[in-house]
């Protein structure tokens, strides 16, 4: 499964009203707003689903480290995958995505 797969996977599961506009974009606009979604629904997955404090920070930590591998480095999970090609095109700010995480 490709990246923007995944991550186009992640947004029709969220079932939300949200993305149903994403249908009207072109493809590039459409990929990068599901890679940045999907992002959005992993790291509040994280606060979601773990009822350990200690577990969440670690793994939003984890999220912050994939975040920064935007950045000069090598994203491994098919989310940043995306956002890195979503980054490219449409030259979006490492920072303004890692505040999405502080906002967790």
């Amino acid at each position: 499964m490709s990246p923007d797969d995944y991550c186009a996977e992640k947004v029709k599961a969220s079932a939300s009203s949200f993305t149903a506009g994403f249908r009207l974009l072109d493809a590039p606009r459409r990929q990068a707003l599901n890679a940045l979604y999907a992002f959005c629904r992993e790291v509040d997955d994280v606060v979601d689903e773990c009822h350990e404090p200690a577990v969440a920070s670690a793994k939003l930590d984890w999220w912050r480290t994939e975040i920064e591998s935007l950045d000069g480095g090598q994203p491994s999970h098919p989310v940043t995958l995306a956002l890195a090609q979503a980054r490219k095109r449409f030259d979006l700010p490492v920072e303004q995505i890692a505040e999405i995480i502080d906002g967790m």
